[in-house]
């Protein structure tokens, strides 16, 4: 399975999207409030996202596709370039739960804060042989592999641009996310066979906070429906050891049949290029393509 690469297409499509709603704001708004059948969203209201409440959480699930590969390097030795589902088995679709928050400060600023988590093992004979770090693996040894992935998101948002249907900003998030993978290569325990121990094991993750520029955008295109988009991203050359690129992008539609409860539908793209390098020269390398739908409830107040 081939990892996908990011695709400035998506990029450059989500940017249009998040622009359609203020090239559409310059024909002129005649609706009054009696007319609007929405007249408690009003514009004395503070809003997020144009729903007008200070605080929403939304809980959810996230389904996401996963390709991923990892690489744990010595100074002596190069280490494989290993992929996580096909040569080790680690399932590439399953669940998480997606946690969002939002607080508005004001009428142009909102800080928003986001979770999501994934944790996979599995159980695999080898076809030919690996390395990672100093261990060597040889084709034919049963293994053990686990890998974890654990994903933070604050950002600050200022919206520039504001109108009563949409509106448009910057701002800079603090993204942090904690990766590990483990391998363990199982020997028989006894003359018969019967039983399996670890006979090697050998792990390695990091937990790295990163800074990351966006550009955000939310319009209310029907009475009720809102849509949201996200686009996030941070090149690191090399900076306190770490160095790669990150990617965050959302695409989201919102529905709040009631003026405290919505629903909604996202699209998230995660892409993860990292390599750390540690005190004894060991340089451990990431490279993570999430994506997938999630749906979520949201409560706002």
């Amino acid at each position: 399975m081939r990892l996908a690469p990011r695709m400035p297409r998506r990029a450059l499509v989500l940017f249009a999207l998040l622009a359609a709603p203020a090239v559409i704001a310059q024909q002129a708004d005649t609706a009054t409030k009696k007319s609007n059948p929405l007249h408690v969203f009003s514009d004395t209201a503070k809003r997020y996202g144009l729903v007008p409440q200070h605080f929403t959480i939304s809980v959810g699930g996230f389904l996401p596709n996963i390709a991923s590969r990892a690489q744990l390097s010595t100074p002596s030795q190069g280490g494989t370039d290993i992929d996580l589902e096909n040569r080790l088995g680690l399932k590439s679709n399953l669940q998480s739960l997606d946690l969002q928050a939002a607080v508005r400060l004001g009428k142009r600023q909102l800080i928003t804060l986001g979770y999501f988590g994934i944790k996979r093992s599995a159980s695999r004979t080898l076809n030919d042989s690996i390395v990672f770090g100093d261990s060597v693996y040889h084709a034919g040894a049963k293994i053990d592999a686990s890998s974890r992935f654990y994903y933070y998101g604050a950002t600050y948002r200022y919206y520039f641009f504001k109108d009563p249907r949409w509106d448009l900003g910057a701002g800079l998030g603090i993204d942090a996310f904690n990766i590990n993978a483990s391998l363990g290569v199982r020997a028989s325990g006894g003359g018969g066979g019967g039983s399996f121990s670890d006979s090697v094991q050998k792990s390695g993750g990091f937990t790295a906070p990163s800074a990351m520029l966006g550009l955000y955008g939310d319009w209310e295109f029907a009475p009720r429906f809102f849509f949201r988009g996200q686009l996030q991203y941070l090149y690191i050359n090399s900076v306190a050891s770490y160095g790669g690129a990150l990617t965050d992008d959302r695409l989201a539609v919102d529905w709040f049949p009631f003026l405290n409860y919505g629903f909604g539908v996202m699209y998230h793209y995660v892409g993860l290029r990292i390599t750390k390098t540690f005190d004894n020269s060991d340089q451990l390398t990431f490279k993570y393509y999430i994506q997938g739908p999630a749906i979520y409830f949201t409560a706002a107040f």
